[in-house]
C-alpha cells in the first residue's frame, strides 16, 4: 500500500534541519523500494523559499507500518518534525515517480 505524508517541522527547526539533512537523506536512501519520491515542504513559491518540512510516497505493508518509518527518521529522533503527520493512503494511478 502507497502512503503519501506530510511531516512538518516545529518552527524556528531550519538550522537543526541543516545539521541533520545528509543523516535524513540517508535514512530514507537506506530504505530501498520503500520511498517512490521524496522532497521538501516549502515556506511559499519563492526562489529563496525555506525548508518547513518534508514530503514523502511511501510504500508500506500499513500505515503502522508507514509511521514506524517516520518514527525511524533523524529528523523525528532529532526534533526536527513537529510530529504532526499527515499519513494518507494512496492509490498512484498516473504520473512519473522518479527521475534518478
Amino acid at each position: 500500500m502507497f502512503f503519501l505524508v506530510l511531516a512538518p517541522d516545529k518552527p524556528g527547526m531550519l538550522d537543526r534541519r541543516l545539521e541533520h539533512r545528509q543523516r535524513h537523506v540517508d535514512y530514507w536512501v537506506g530504505q530501498g523500494d520503500a520511498l517512490k519520491v521524496a522532497g521538501a515542504m516549502l515556506s511559499d513559491d519563492s526562489a529563496d523559499a525555506t525548508p518547513v518540512g518534508s514530503s514523502f510516497l511511501i510504500e508500506a505493508q500499513d500505515e503502522v507500518a508507514a509511521r514506524a518509518l517516520l518514527a525511524a527518521d533523524p529528523f523525528m529522533t532529532e526534533g526536527v518534525f513537529s510530529g504532526d503527520f499527515q499519513v494518507q493512503p494512496v492509490r498512484p494511478a498516473i504520473g512519473v515517480w522518479r527521475g534518478d
